[in-house]
């Protein structure tokens, strides 16, 4: 009796042994923009390269991308209504078409 007592606690102050847990999270601290006043069908452009429509990055969604120079340019029905080269760095910036 007294040694089946013994193995149950030993086996009960094991299992209650919690193993550390570590949450690693990482945060995006990448540039952003986002786009106002672009028509909701132009398409949006970053060096080249469709993203979506420009209607997807307005505020609040905004589009991470790399820092230094990019070329933005907005695309309806296969004319382009907008471009600009733009710089970012370390921070959101808000593209205004006009």
């Amino acid at each position: 009796m007294r040694r089946s007592l013994i193995i149950l606690l030993s086996i009960l102050s094991l299992t209650s042994c919690a193993m550390p847990v570590t949450t690693v999270r990482s945060v995006d601290s990448r540039p952003s923009i986002s786009m106002s006043g672009a028509n909701d069908m132009a398409d949006l452009f970053v060096d080249g390269l469709k993203v979506g429509r420009a209607a997807d990055f307005t505020e609040p969604n905004q589009l991470k991308l790399e820092a230094g120079t990019h070329k933005i340019s907005l695309v309806e029905a296969g004319m382009k209504t907008f471009e600009q080269t733009i710089f970012v760095e370390s921070e959101h910036k808000t593209i205004f078409v006009k």
